[in-house]
């Protein structure tokens, strides 16, 4: 049986060298990390149909197509790199189909739209960004554990759906408040100014034709003014700080941002393989803490 030595010169087999060049490696640079990537488990607790939606920030890779068909008491899990940036939102009202009506969404086309969130007429977003208003999950998410993953809810476009968002820890439990982004205390639509009224038609308890506020604007979408939108001589913190309609949506969604320089809002930084979000999270008025555990 042939033996091998280091020392009186002869080699040893590649497969035997593995481990040591594996060791060597580790001693040289630190220990090896598995780096995996981050799952999104997207939920619909809303007595109806979303459509919820992805688009990725330049330079990073669209997930799930960039939308897709969500039945209300269902999930899906949306898999995204460790370094991902993006927004999700949830679409309300999609007609994909132009012949048969079918909800979870055909091949799209001119004439197919939702009534919110709308990304020309596709179930599949393929990267566009939804037609505002909608309620945006902002993502940046960090490889660097030390770093943290941030996350926020913005209403700086305006409103369609409540949505709650937190980590899931990996030892099971409560997520950590502080990961936690609540959901609404108010239904914004039912108390969006007619100003800011995004409707549709609909279908009375008595059977008769009644307009349904279906989103909110921002005032920014609504009138289109520097000094609703931040920008030009209000561009800074200290020119713009809100008006009656931001502090409309702070009463009702005291997490998420109600304009573009809200201080009272915060985004959540914290890392996690896991992330929740939920789109109808709680009923109106429940304590936003209870989002954790619903």
């Amino acid at each position: 049986m042939a033996s091998f030595s280091l020392l009186s010169g002869g080699r040893l087999p590649d497969l035997l060298l593995l481990p040591v060049a594996i060791l060597l490696l580790a001693t040289l640079s630190g220990p090896v990390v598995l780096v995996r990537g981050v799952t999104f488990r997207v939920v619909n607790k809303c007595p109806f149909p979303v459509w919820p939606a992805a688009a990725p920030n330049s330079g990073h890779p669209v997930l799930a197509d960039g939308g897709f068909y969500l039945p209300t008491g269902q999930s899906r899990h949306v898999k995204a790199p460790p370094t991902w940036n993006g927004r999700f939102w949830g679409r309300t009202g999609c007609n994909f189909s132009t012949t048969n009506n079918d909800p979870r969404g055909g091949s799209g086309g001119a004439s197919a739209a939702c009534l919110t969130g709308d990304c020309e007429g596709r179930l599949a977003c393929n990267g566009s960004i939804g037609a505002p208003p909608a309620t945006l999950v902002e993502v940046n998410l960090q490889e660097d554990q030390s770093k943290g993953s941030s996350y926020d809810v913005s209403l700086v476009d305006g409103y369609n759906l409540p949505v709650a968002v937190w980590t899931k820890p990996a030892s099971g439990g409560g997520a950590d408040r502080k990961c936690v982004i609540s959901g609404c205390a108010k239904d914004v639509n039912a108390v969006c100014p007619p100003e800011l009224q995004v409707t549709a038609p609909s279908t009375s308890a008595a059977g008769g034709k009644a307009a349904a506020v279906v989103a909110c604007r921002s005032a920014c979408l609504a009138f289109k003014l520097d000094t609703f939108c931040c920008r030009g001589a209000y561009g800074t913190p200290e020119t713009c700080r809100g008006n009656v309609y931001s502090r409309l949506f702070r009463d009702a969604c005291p997490s998420y941002f109600s304009y573009p320089y809200d201080t009272a809002a915060a985004a959540a930084r914290c890392y996690a393989q896991d992330y929740v979000v939920t789109f109808c999270p709680s009923r109106w008025g429940d304590e936003p803490d209870r989002v954790a555990q619903i």
